[in-house]
């Protein structure tokens, strides 16, 4: 319905060109946000408005950052193809992006041959249009099967979530046990303090009844002492008495003997009374003291049955205590773990406040480019059309003037070269386009190296005071000698007496910031502050004439240098990492053995008694640290590597055209070259070496030849990360990584990366800051950025990329360096996974060719990545395990990344 109310606007056939162009840039803004060039450039191809040379230029100049900016430039292309550009511009609008061509032409679209310009043919038009529709079922057929993948997904997070309520329901409990246990324990500890009451009253009750029994046993006695002094006196009366009868016997009276006799009587009384009291009361003292026996003996089996009761609650205790002091310890470790949290989510909150006002910063930075980006191309708009018509102008005069040779009707500048015929893009249009524009600006192996003629902003840090010293500078190295490197700065060692730079005054200490000197009528300025030794050697060999050295006084600098080479800690001033992109056996010598991948740490660039060699050593995967003894040696320097890379590369295709038949075989064997290029006018340490002239037969006009460059790098430059929190996994192929995803993800310690559901506004302003790392769906809001990347690395787990090897760029930019695994496939291989490919709906020849296409895309990495070989695992599971074991080890390395070379 929304169509059907677009009122009609004007007849694009009957509009002028100035009327176009005017209507294309009311909208420019709408259009490069809204608009893939590489959608639109087919038909712009074929409509002949563009060619291929322009394709490259809007594809993959390294200037273009983002997708705005290159369909600006394509619309400033088509602005220069006049009237038939617009149109072509419209008329693919029409076709890819109706709804955008309605709101710019206020047109409804259609496909009808008769709404066409002409520009392309009817049936060139119709074959087109064909495509267009095929495409566009195929991309609705992905969307089908993408929403199918996410209502999956979404089952499958309902699962979790329900899952984790469950845990949360058994944390729960878990809680209530732990409260009452410690109810309980609390209740054993007062039962416990009871029990040592009641243990004291018993030792008082013991303590009194021993008391009593001590007192009876005394009482006992005494009382067996009356009795044996009772019975001792009666023995003496009784002895008494016979002694006394026998005197009365003899001469005792009958009167006395009466007498005597009634004595003896009543003592016998008393002595049966005595009889009679004495074994009762004794009969009473013995029961007594067999009352008290039976009492103590009770109170001892009671003592016992306390003691027992005793040894038994304190064993109790002990469990109790042990109990107390583990929830203690756990008790701990919680508030340990909250206070941490509590300390992270500071840290965190801090952290978002400085990323807030460096967004703020950026932001009103960017505004200031975008205007003033704006005014350039304002500016840009008007040199055009004036060169255009500066353009015309020559071109009539040079009609007119016919004693002109046709040949200068070609001279025109590089940048207006235009292929006329319409071939699609390959991977050589960037060499053809090179060859093309350097036919006449390619340097000539007598002039001076690309650093040389440019200025190095990298390198320039001249601060303190500097010293230019002009003098006669002809055989430069003849006349002083000088020590260091990149990681020292290059100082003046020794001066020759009687040179020309000793009659100036230049002294050992002085650190060589540049030399600047005149070569074939040009001026030539060499900054020497961040160089190699061995560049520095071959910058100061190439002084010819009337030179001027800039120095700078730095002798502790120099002292500490002289230090560091006389005790050994250092054998030059040079220090830098770099990967190497070639295979290279050992040798005699002390010739290190280096493979393909490897880092090395290059210590000296001019090592003595080797000529075009390094001294370098292997560097630990894990730790900063070199490997000396056997791990250390030389390699060649950068040109005699270049050229052993050249001649590998020449061996290959050698070996590829005489011997196919053993393709398969050398498949198998270990990777030998890495093909690196880079298109980058800035300088690094290894982009010039020194090549030692080893004949001796060369003429002298060839002495002074500078050491040649080519594209080719046999090794580049890296630099170490330190990642702090737990990197993210990338898996490839493409195709069997969609697969081992979500299983891997499923593991604790691993998180499936989830897409964000943009705005219109929200989704233009993260493609411009570049935070989109991939888009779920063509034209949809639904994409994966950085954000969601990051917000899974904060949790302190894996987050597995369900994307391609596009995003690993992106995510180097923001500081995150992912663990790329490439699980190399095989036709045995592929056949372990035919029933998981089938499932997915793909087959095994799919994943033969995906591993094939991406498996060369993975030497363009600016970062190492980690084979697995296709005989190391037997099923799924084993890989999974494999997977997980190869993440660990990863993790723990040290991430070495080259800069950018484009």
């Amino acid at each position: 319905m929304a169509g059907e109310c677009v009122p009609e606007g004007p007849d694009l056939k009957e509009m002028g060109e100035e009327e176009l162009w005017e209507l294309i840039n009311d909208n420019r803004h709408r259009i490069a946000l809204g608009v893939r060039p590489c959608m639109l450039i087919p038909y712009l191809r074929q409509a002949r408005v563009l060619t291929e040379m322009d394709e490259d230029e809007i594809i993959s100049c390294h200037n273009l950052h983002n997708r705005s900016m290159r369909t600006s430039h394509m619309l400033d292309l088509l602005r220069t193809q006049g009237r038939n550009g617009a149109v072509a511009l419209l008329e693919s609008l029409m076709i890819h992006y109706p709804t955008l061509y309605t709101q710019v032409t206020g047109r409804k679209p259609s496909t009808e041959p008769s709404r066409f310009s002409g520009l392309i043919k009817y049936s060139e038009l119709t074959e087109y249009l064909i495509r267009a529709v095929t495409g566009m079922q195929k991309e609705l057929q992905e969307s089908r099967q993408e929403a199918d993948r996410l209502s999956k997904r979404c089952t499958s997070l309902q699962s979790e979530i329900s899952q984790m309520m469950e845990q949360k329901e058994k944390y729960r409990c878990l809680q209530a046990d732990c409260e009452h246990m410690r109810r309980q324990l609390a209740a054993a500890h007062r039962e416990v303090v009871k029990l040592k009451d009641e243990k004291c009253d018993l030792y008082v009750r013991y303590t009194a009844s021993i008391e009593e029994n001590s007192a009876v046993n005394i009482h006992c006695r005494d009382l067996n002492l009356q009795v044996y002094q009772l019975q001792t006196e009666l023995r003496k009366a009784q002895t008494e008495t016979d002694f006394q009868r026998q005197r009365s016997f003899r001469c005792a009276s009958p009167a006395e003997t009466q007498q005597l006799r009634d004595e003896v009587n009543s003592l016998r009384c008393q002595l049966l009374e005595a009889e009679k009291f004495a074994p009762a009361r004794e009969d009473i003292l013995a029961q007594d003291l067999v009352e008290a026996r039976d009492g103590r003996t009770e109170l001892v089996e009671q003592l016992m049955c306390y003691r027992d009761e005793k040894e038994r609650l304190l064993r109790e205790k002990e469990k109790l205590l042990d109990q107390k002091e583990c929830l203690s310890l756990q008790v701990q470790q919680l508030t340990l773990d909250c206070d941490m949290y509590q300390q992270k989510s500071t840290v965190i909150q801090s952290q978002m406040r400085e990323l807030q006002s460096e967004r703020d910063q950026a932001y009103l930075s960017r505004d200031e480019a975008q205007a003033l980006i704006a005014r350039s191309l304002a500016e840009k708009d008007t040199l055009r059309s004036q060169l255009v018509e500066l353009q015309e102008r020559v071109f009539t005069v040079r009609a007119r003037g016919s004693h002109m040779d046709t040949s200068g009707c070609e001279d025109v500048t590089p940048s207006s070269l235009r292929s006329r015929n319409a071939e699609p893009p390959c991977a050589e249009s960037l060499r053809r386009r090179e060859e093309s524009l350097s036919t006449n600006s390619t340097l000539s192996r007598t002039s001076a190296p690309p650093f040389l003629m440019r200025s190095r902003p990298r390198a320039i840090r001249i601060t303190g005071r500097v010293l230019t010293i002009s003098f006669q500078g002809e055989a430069l190295l003849n006349q002083l000698t000088v020590i260091g490197g990149n990681k020292m700065g290059v100082f003046v060692h020794q001066v020759t007496e009687g040179t020309p730079a000793h009659a100036v005054g230049i002294s050992s200490g002085a650190q060589i910031v540049e030399v600047k000197y005149e070569q074939n009528q040009q001026a030539l300025r060499m900054v020497l502050e961040d160089s190699t030794l061995e560049e520095a050697l071959w910058a100061l060999d190439q002084v010819r004439g009337f030179c001027h050295l800039s120095l700078r006084p730095s002798q502790d600098a120099y002292e500490n240098l002289l230090q560091q080479l006389q005790s050994g800690e250092a054998s030059s001033g040079d220090s830098f990492y770099v990967r190497v992109n070639m295979s290279l056996p050992g040798g005699p010598s002390g010739t290190l053995a280096v493979s393909c991948n490897d880092i090395l740490h290059v210590t000296n660039t001019r090592p003595a008694g080797t000529e075009g060699s390094w001294h370098a050593s292997h560097v630990h995967p894990c730790q900063l640290l070199d490997l000396q003894d056997l791990q250390s040696g030389t390699v060649p320097n950068y040109y005699r590597a270049q050229r052993l890379l050249i001649r590998a590369i020449e061996d290959m295709s050698f070996q590829t055209k005489t011997k196919r038949v053993q393709r398969v075989v050398a498949q198998e064997k270990q990777k030998a070259v890495r093909i690196v290029s880079t298109g980058r006018q800035g300088r690094n340490p290894l982009w010039v070496s020194v090549e030692d002239d080893q004949s001796k037969s060369t003429a002298a006009a060839d002495t002074s030849t500078p050491r040649g460059c080519v594209t080719l790098m046999p090794y580049t430059l890296v630099t170490p990360h330190y990642p702090p929190v737990c990197r993210p996994i990338l898996l490839l192929p493409t195709i069997l990584g969609h697969i081992l995803e979500k299983k891997l993800a499923g593991w604790q310690g691993f998180q499936l990366c989830e897409p964000e559901v943009l705005s219109s506004s929200e989704h233009a302003a993260r493609l411009q800051r570049s935070e989109v790392l991939e888009e779920c769906e063509q034209g949809g809001n639904r994409c994966y950025t950085l954000q969601s990347v990051e917000k899974v690395m904060k949790k302190g787990i894996h987050c597995v990329l369900p994307l391609g090897l596009d995003c690993v760029r992106r995510l180097h930019r923001a500081e995150i360096f992912p663990i790329i695994i490439f699980i190399t496939q095989s036709a045995r291989s592929a056949r372990k996974l035919r029933s998981k490919l089938h499932r997915h709906g793909q087959t095994e020849a799919q994943l033969l060719a995906c591993s094939q296409s991406e498996e060369p895309l993975l030497d363009k990495l600016p970062c190492l990545y980690r084979s697995v070989p296709p005989d190391s695992w037997c099923d799924s599971t084993a890989l999974l395990t494999s997977l997980r074991t190869i993440i660990w080890e990863e993790q723990k390395k040290i991430v070495w990344v080259e800069p950018d070379l484009w």
